[in-house]
């Protein structure tokens, strides 16, 4: 019987499916509710610390995107 060790053909590191680098925090503003109609708050990038205000639904979505294509993945040059 073979051991599970020589079974596996695992790598030894995998990468996680939602890693730590992308990870955001997302404050909405007291005045945003459904009935207002108005979507505002701040985002935050938890491993860098970048934070900005946004008004509108597409600029978090906006910048989001723009933090993600300026920062760099850990290890990705290494």
């Amino acid at each position: 019987m073979k051991s599970r060790e020589t079974d596996s053909k695992e790598p030894d590191t995998i990468a996680p499916a939602l890693p730590s680098w992308k990870a955001f925090v997302i404050q909405l503003s007291h005045d945003t509710t459904p009935e207002s109609g108005i979507f505002a708050g701040r985002v935050e990038h938890l491993s860098s610390g970048r934070r900005q205000r946004f008004a509108s639904g597409k600029e978090l979505l906006s910048m989001v995107m723009r933090l993600l294509r300026d920062l760099d993945a850990p290890g990705k040059d290494q």
